[in-house]
């Protein structure tokens, strides 16, 4: 992956990772120690029921029971692994505000007016709304503060509507979220001032008759989202339909079927920039009312500075609003309720400042180090937690005054929330009050169970990587009926559990991964012979995330299925053949197959193959003088989506996470060069690569004297091409550059061509313009422009961990083998190949570079792709692509002067909280290993995760 992820992983760790020392503990009489009897063997019956289904070995999970009566645990397993908890975040985030705001918080929204109102009723002047971010202010709410207009005698506004969101900052999404989850509500934007969650619920009906558009509607109404309707109805009962909001667009696209017979189809939508949508409501409600405004009356925001509300509305009491949050599982109540942490506690209406409070109570309940806190909700996959300390904080609450608001608000089982429909009919049924949380791979179960004897008992099951997640409801439910069932219980029948497994390197390579600093992770490792012996495995089979381990399986099958010398097209096509008058009038075509070296001639190069000045040469060696029609541009080829599934949003402006297509220039980039300018004041110089107009360049940063920090940032805005430089740069800083993805890749293809062109002397049409669309049937081909060899594209792949080159191959291998050019049916042909060389199927592919949270391997899928192509004719290829320790890539300076030093053939992955290495080493004694570690989870640095691996491969290669 990109080095520069380095640089702002750091500003992230800076708020994302809170660690705190424990100061006492006023519950808890002993720490987690491993117990037995009835109890711990019906959980460890459970676990190897578990671990011996092929579909869901891969789960690991954190388990922690205490006796909150007896003051002792019953049960732990893996208490101490860090684990995404989903959203039994949401506990650390309620029980903060429990703390910190006391159930009866009351949200306000202020209402201002901003002018003078004549004796007829005429406010000569603006209302202003000012939110303090109640997460549940309605549209009845807003037509309650219409009334109180009405009520002082306003009958006309010759003014705007003014909207003030500035007590939260202007973050609207959760750190880490993925842009995939955007449209959906349970992904809705934060504000201060919000209404209706910040989303509208669309309804899809069937039409009159088979043929007709699906009729839509949307509730509240509002004219702040256009929506396009792309339905269609047809015969049946089956419904069809999805709905897509694109990036940074208000714009609501609703596509596909619904019969005749169908039920309404309904899905909640969110919208940007969420307090202009209050303004629109408010408007209507203001209408409703009786009071009118111009026809030309805006919509805008302002900052308060001052002055004495005309009235306040106050939300219900936090308790009240808690229950629907824990009960629901509300994503947004949540980040609402972090936010307001921030502003009321620390003074920044932020999710860094409400983490910092969440930590701070998390400390006072005697919670040890080793956490990390990125929302409030748990959407985001940053958050890590143990279930040891889930079950210290909710022993905490015990001793607590709002230990019932926080026990009223949680589902129950077999009765309400989001348990209503879990252990019915068991011993649980209403015994068990908890906090659930699911999203994929993760599921989530912690809370406070009555046992048989009376006794109440804290409990957390945290489960990650899981294949599917039936299985883990199952054996949680099942767990539950069993504490439930406390001190009753009885030995499984005919269940012995089996010792644990030891190998010829676990005497050396156990106390690596045993030391205090590992504590937190999870640790997939594998490591055996080429002629089949284990030499050492521990959660071999542990479903993890694997970072850019995941483009060994991606370059593995791209080798195996397409061959070492396969090539990627770039054709060139006219409406009709070139003439010889030099002057086309109709149009010419550029169709590409997914080339991910075509490039430009300068700085953005990064491999031989096809450029853009190539093409244009070409063109004006054969005599093209005038294009009188358009360039057109297909990338029909791939599929549109333009980023991979569990992408984070926050991740957009940056190179390691290009927008992708079958044509695409320069990895989907441009390029940024920036240096100090002469003197401090002046703006910091800057230089694009390509010099294209396809982009807007916004420069706002400013040289400072040398010394002064450097807050210097290059950022796009979303669903734009629009690049901003802000900040400060130091005068002695160096200078550096910045690759930036840019949207609509083929459009940048095409205005690059032509910009090119032009540079030859080819003139085009006034009317001439850039276009994407597919060649016609009837347009002649005039050139096929090929890239190197599949393995040379390969070798830089892997040697520089380009994760725009891994999912253009993927995308590939899904049009070369299965006639669709999407990473799902390029993922299916990994699955196909891996299973072929003897792997498992069971294992979750979303992306080919390893960037998404959503995929999910085992050290031994891994194993099974580098041991597979070792009896593959491309192995040469593959095995050559991969970093030397100590030698290139990224390996480069990692386990210099060991005996693995240029003999280690490897690929790296990192992201956070993520890092990975797996590969090929051989002996001092001369055996071949294969080998991966994969580890995930909580470490203070991520030094202790190389670390780990850097000294268990030293061991492998020293090996007699």
């Amino acid at each position: 992956m990109n080095a520069r992820l380095g640089r702002r992983t750091c500003t992230w760790l800076l708020f994302i990772m809170l660690v705190w020392q424990v100061t006492a503990v006023p519950v808890f009489a002993q720490e987690a120690v491993a117990v037995s009897g009835p109890l711990a063997a019906q959980v460890e019956k459970s676990l190897a029921d578990l671990s011996g289904n092929g579909e869901s070995l891969g789960a690991s999970a954190g388990i922690a029971v205490y006796d909150l009566t007896e003051k002792a645990y019953l049960y732990t397993h893996n208490e101490k692994k860090n684990y995404t908890p989903a959203s039994n975040m949401k506990l650390l985030t309620t029980i903060s505000a429990l703390d910190r705001l006391g159930p009866s918080y009351q949200w306000k929204t202020e209402l201002y007016i901003d002018g003078n109102v004549t004796p007829g009723g005429i406010l000569q002047g603006n209302l202003i709304l000012k939110g303090y971010g109640d997460p549940s202010l309605a549209p009845q709410d807003l037509r309650s503060l219409a009334d109180a207009v009405k009520a002082i005698g306003i009958k006309q506004v010759h003014g705007n509507l003014l909207l003030d969101d500035s007590y939260f900052d202007e973050t609207r999404l959760g750190i880490g979220w993925m842009w995939d989850d955007e449209p959906y509500g349970y992904s809705a934007q934060i504000s201060a001032l919000a209404v209706h969650k910040n989303f509208v619920t669309v309804t899809a009906k069937a039409g009159a008759k088979p043929g007709d558009a699906a009729t839509l509607s949307i509730e509240p109404k509002t004219s702040y989202l256009t929506v396009t309707n792309k339905t269609k109805t047809v015969e049946g009962a089956a419904a069809d339909i999805a709905v897509e909001r694109p990036r940074g667009k208000n714009e609501v696209i609703v596509t596909g079927t619904i019969g005749t017979a169908a039920e309404p189809y309904q899905e909640d939508v969110t919208m940007e920039d969420p307090a202009l949508y209050v303004g629109d409501i408010w408007k209507q409600e203001l209408a409703e009312a009786g009071i009118q405004l111009q026809p030309q009356a805006a919509i805008k925001k302002t900052v308060v500075q001052g002055g004495v509300p005309l009235h306040t509305h106050l939300s219900k009491p936090f308790r009240d609003i808690l229950v629907e949050l824990n009960k629901e599982s509300d994503n947004f109540y949540a980040e609402m309720v972090l936010k307001t942490l921030g502003a009321t506690q620390n003074g920044k209406g932020t999710s860094e400042a409400g983490a910092e409070v969440v930590a701070d109570v998390l400390k006072r309940a005697g919670i040890e180090s080793g956490f990390k806190i990125a929302d409030g909700s748990g959407l985001s996959r940053f958050n890590l937690i143990t279930a040891e300390q889930m079950v210290k904080l909710l022993a905490f609450v015990q001793d607590q005054d709002y230990r019932e608001a926080l026990e009223a608000s949680l589902p129950i089982a077999g009765v309400d929330g989001t348990l209503r429909n879990r252990m019915k009919d068991t011993p649980a049924q209403s015994k068990v009050l908890a906090k659930t949380g699911s999203m994929g791979g993760v599921y989530s179960l912690s809370g406070y169970v009555t046992a048989r004897n009376g006794h109440k008992l804290a409990f957390s099951m945290i489960f990650n990587g899981l294949y599917k997640y039936e299985y883990a409801q199952k054996m949680q439910d099942a767990v539950a009926v069993q504490l439930a069932m406390y001190p009753e219980n009885v030995n499984p029948a005919g269940f012995t559990p089996k010792p644990a497994k030891t190998y010829k390197l676990s005497a050396k390579i156990d106390p690596i991964l045993n030391q205090p600093a590992t504590a937190g992770l999870t640790t997939s490792v594998l490591i055996q012979s080429l002629d089949g012996e284990v030499l050492y495995e521990r959660d071999a089979d542990s479903l993890v995330t694997p970072a850019s381990n995941l483009k060994l399986l991606t370059t593995g099958t791209a080798l195996n299925q397409l061959g070492v010398d396969y090539t990627f097209q770039t054709e060139l096509y006219g409406d009709s053949a070139i003439q010889k008058s030099g002057v086309q009038n109709g149009n010419l075509y550029l169709k590409g197959y997914g080339d991910p070296s075509l490039h430009t001639e300068n700085a953005l190069k990064v491999q031989d193959g096809v450029s853009i000045e190539q093409i244009a040469k070409w063109l004006k060696d054969k005599g093209l003088k005038r294009v009188n029609g358009n360039l057109v541009m297909d990338e029909s080829y791939f599929d549109e989506q333009r980023l991979g599934l569990g992408w984070a949003w926050d991740d957009e402006s940056y190179s390691y996470n290009p927008t992708l297509g079958a044509l695409a220039l320069n990895r989907g980039t441009v390029m940024i060069e920036y240096k100090p300018a002469g003197q401090p004041g002046e703006l910091v110089s800057m230089n694009l690569l390509p010099k294209t107009s396809y982009v807007q360049v916004i420069n706002e940063s400013h040289t400072v004297p040398a010394g002064e920090e450097n807050t210097f940032a290059i950022t796009r805005d979303r669903g734009t091409n629009t690049i901003r430089l802000t900040g400060n740069l130091p005068a002695d800083h160096p200078g550096d550059y910045e690759r930036v993805p840019v949207e609509d890749p083929a459009k940048y293809v095409g205005t690059v061509l032509k910009e090119a062109l032009l540079n030859e002397g080819v003139s085009f049409a006034p009317n001439s313009s850039v276009t994407i669309g597919k060649v016609p049937a009837t347009a002649v081909k005039w050139n096929a422009f090929a890239s190197k060899p599949l393995q040379e594209i390969v070798r830089y792949l892997n040697k520089q961990s380009d994760n725009f080159y891994a999912e253009m191959l993927l995308k590939t291998l899904g049009a070369v083998k299965k006639g669709e050019g999407s990473a799902e049916k390029g993922a299916q042909v990994v699955h196909e190949d891996l299973a072929a060389k003897g792997g498992s199927i069971y294992f979750d592919m979303f992306d080919g570079s390893g960037l998404s949270r959503y995929s999910l391997v085992s050290a031994r899928h891994i194993v099974a792709e580098l041991e597979g192509m070792t009896h593959s004719p491309a192995f040469s290829a593959y095995d050559s692509s991969l970093p030397i320790a100590g030698v290139d890539g990224t390996l480069k300076n990692r386990l210099k002067g060991t005996p693995a030093e240029n003999n280690l053939h490897g690929k790296t992955g990192s992201m956070t909280g993520v890092n990975s290495l797996s590969g090929y080493v051989t002996t001092k004694g001369g055996k071949k290993l294969v080998f991966s570690i994969l580890v995930n989870g909580y470490a203070e640095s991520s030094k202790v995760m190389t670390e780990l691996q850097d000294q268990i491969v030293t061991i492998l290669a020293s090996l007699e």
